[in-house]
């Protein structure tokens, strides 16, 4: 059974104690995070609604190089993924009947094959008055101009982004949406140290925070302390249920502590809720622990679900021969 760690330790004393060191192929929040290694690009990210809800099965159209009119839909939770891009200049749009024509662009430079790039979209009603957000409430005007001036530049300008963040924070210091946009601009910039820091800050303020404590958890993971990852992951579920890539890589988090019987569990909560290439993962680790226990056939079976999603996974012959050999097992 593993052992449960008190929050405060969790979001406060251990980031101060143990920042360092994480990978800078996270992007940020939810479905921003996951690490590289296919062998080409994707843009993924998640839009809005006027209100801060999830925009459930609005499309979005992809430009550029090696893209023409290409269409992601978003999921139930709002998010969309495009793969299978080069590097070069893209522009994103969202064209939803009652909305305002909603253009994003991003340029994708760098060396990391499989790398993840972020758009995120917050829609604007067709009408000239824009209600208001949420995570806005009660912030001086002066703080959400430079907020709003951040999340203008967050996917082109990550470093431009902070500045305007951290402007916005001198003037609202309590501004929990802007340390964790801050968080999420960090990791685009290769320092996720300060990263973690900001995603504790937005923690400490708005305790309820789900996004900031999944950011954080998978900070963790990435840093390979599977039991803060793990007690971070269970913590953000208890607060929303429906999230896969939580349950993911709470499972994987497991899995590496030992606890394969629970961590089995959570792997099939995730790939029963979903059945997309954010929870590849999930059917590879279950492939692992089937392989543990000599289940031959439904190793075979996790593992090809796989290699389907990510075909061009550097490992993904060696895998391919495995599944070979496992059917003949099974």
């Amino acid at each position: 059974m593993r052992k449960k760690l008190p929050l405060m330790f969790i979001f406060i004393g251990l980031a101060m104690v143990c920042i360092g060191g994480i990978s800078t192929k996270a992007q940020g929040v939810g479905d921003r995070n996951r690490p590289s290694g296919l062998s080409t690009y994707h843009i993924k990210g998640k839009v809005f609604l006027p209100d801060g809800k999830s925009a459930a099965g609005v499309t979005v159209t992809v430009n550029g190089t090696e893209a023409s009119n290409i269409t992601a839909r978003t999921d139930q939770e709002g998010y969309y993924d495009v793969s299978g891009l080069g590097s070069g200049n893209y522009s994103l749009t969202v064209n939803e009947p009652g909305y305002k024509p909603a253009t994003e662009s991003l340029s994708i430079v760098g060396d990391i094959r499989g790398q993840a790039f972020t758009v995120v979209f917050h829609l604007v009603p067709a009408g000239d008055v824009k209600p208001a957000n949420p995570a806005l409430s009660g912030v001086p005007k002066d703080a959400v101009a430079k907020f709003q001036k951040g999340m203008e530049k967050i996917s082109s300008d990550p470093k431009s982004a902070v500045v305007f963040f951290d402007e916005a924070i001198a003037v609202y210091p309590n501004f929990a949406a802007a340390y964790f946009e801050k968080g999420a601009a960090l990791l685009k910039t290769s320092d996720a140290d300060k990263a973690l820091e900001s995603f504790v800050k937005a923690i400490q303020i708005k305790p309820d925070y789900v996004e900031a404590k999944y950011s954080y958890g998978y900070a963790e993971y990435l840093k390979k302390n599977y039991e803060v990852a793990a007690a971070v992951f269970d913590d953000v579920l208890k607060q929303r249920n429906d999230m896969p890539e939580a349950h993911m890589y709470l499972g994987i988090s497991l899995y590496y502590l030992k606890n394969v019987e629970t961590a089995e569990a959570q792997l099939k909560m995730a790939t029963a809720s979903e059945s997309g290439e954010r929870i590849a993962l999930a059917h590879r680790f279950l492939g692992g622990i089937y392989m543990q226990k000599k289940q031959s056939r439904e190793a075979a079976i996790e593992l090809q679900k796989y290699v389907d999603m990510v075909p061009k996974a550097p490992d993904a012959d060696k895998l391919r021969a495995t599944i070979a050999d496992l059917k003949k097992q099974g």
